[in-house]
């Protein structure tokens, strides 16, 4: 069955930026005294919101961080991402020729994911009314919230569309949306893609890769099962 819609995660599908934004994360932790390598933030929290990594130390930690810890880590990534981020490899070349309506839907608040797309190009592909964003749900991923508003939107059935994820969490959302999902790991921060891979794959992605030139051979897979 071919797809109505194809929803792209941002950070780690679109944008090459969990590694980025795991950095800016790891130093705002350390500004209250919480230590945690880059690579342990990338590791732990890929595809959390920076509100739930808040809430998360908030409950395990005696140091508390500040209740606009969120809105310090995104002005700080948007910061970052000037000059420095890039897209994933092929993506634009995939977009080019996808036939399948699309849209983007991130955890990433709007003004990041504005900033990410505009920053590298890829706003020609995903003019505002195809940009989802946790700030438009009350609940972001592993919730379904996100991804039902923007089959809602595009009018498209959730059983009848398709999502492009990187972390457990962008799956795990999927899945409780009721919609299938292919995992994505070939973004810069994955060292064991296929690690990742199993990891997405015993969430309930139907199938992984890891490079953007796969993309159409990967939903033809999918039409045709």
């Amino acid at each position: 069955m071919f797809p109505e819609l194809v929803i792209f995660d941002c950070d780690g599908v679109l944008v090459d930026s969990e590694s980025l934004a795991a950095r800016v994360v790891s130093q705002a932790l350390a500004d209250y005294s919480v230590t945690l390598s880059p690579k342990e933030v990338a590791n732990q929290f890929a595809g959390y919101t920076d509100e739930a990594i808040r809430d998360h130390f908030n409950k395990i930690s005696d140091t508390k961080l500040p209740e606009d810890f969120a809105q310090i880590v995104e002005r700080a990534t948007i910061d970052q991402m000037a000059g420095e981020l890039k897209t994933l490899p092929f993506i634009k070349e995939a977009l080019s020729t996808l036939d399948y309506p699309f849209c983007v839907a991130s955890n990433s608040r709007t003004d990041r994911l504005d900033s990410a797309l505009d920053e590298t190009g890829l706003g020609m592909f995903f003019p505002q009314e195809r940009r989802f964003s946790s700030s438009m749900v009350k609940h972001p991923k592993p919730a379904p919230d996100l991804h039902l508003m923007a089959c809602e939107m595009m009018k498209a059935k959730p059983e009848q569309a398709l999502i492009i994820e990187d972390t457990v969490t962008g799956v795990t959302a999927a899945k409780n949306a009721g919609i299938a999902v292919l995992g994505f790991v070939g973004a810069g921060h994955i060292s064991d893609k296929e690690g990742q891979g199993r990891k997405l794959i015993e969430a309930g992605a139907y199938a992984v890769f890891d490079d953007m030139r796969q993309l159409l051979m990967m939903l033809k897979d999918y039409a045709g099962a």
